[in-house]
């Protein structure tokens, strides 16, 4: 009786290729979002600072909202609502220059954007 080894060639390298290429799922779970610093408008002696949600795959936005500071001063200010497109303003600072990167966090984790600088005059 002749052995099939083609047919059993076949199957190890499907079985192969299945396991190397598993179905895409990353729709169905969820991730910690991402987040984009836009920028900040100065106002006076304080900045409005915009951000943008991205993606929060699956799970609910908990909080948005921003650190800042300079040297000295380390400081977090939470948008009243966590949506896809949030600001949120400073206290009142003295002249200088000063950071603020956005955070977002919902059932997964927090993610920060990109630190941006602005100058309060």
């Amino acid at each position: 009786m002749k052995h099939p080894v083609g047919l059993f060639s076949l199957i190890v390298t499907l079985g192969l290729t299945t396991a190397c290429n598993p179905v895409d799922r990353s729709d169905e779970q969820p991730f910690a979002p991402t987040v984009e610093t836009l920028g900040a408008t100065i106002e006076g002696h304080r900045a409005l600072l915009s951000a943008r949600v991205t993606a929060s795959p699956n799970s609910d936005l908990t909080a948005c909202g921003f650190a800042y500071g300079n040297d000295t001063l380390r400081a977090k200010t939470t948008a009243e609502a966590p949506t896809a497109d949030f600001t949120a303003a400073t206290d009142s600072l003295g002249s200088g220059q000063y950071y603020a990167v956005a955070f977002a966090q919902n059932g997964v984790g927090t993610t920060y954007g990109d630190t941006i600088l602005f100058t309060i005059p």
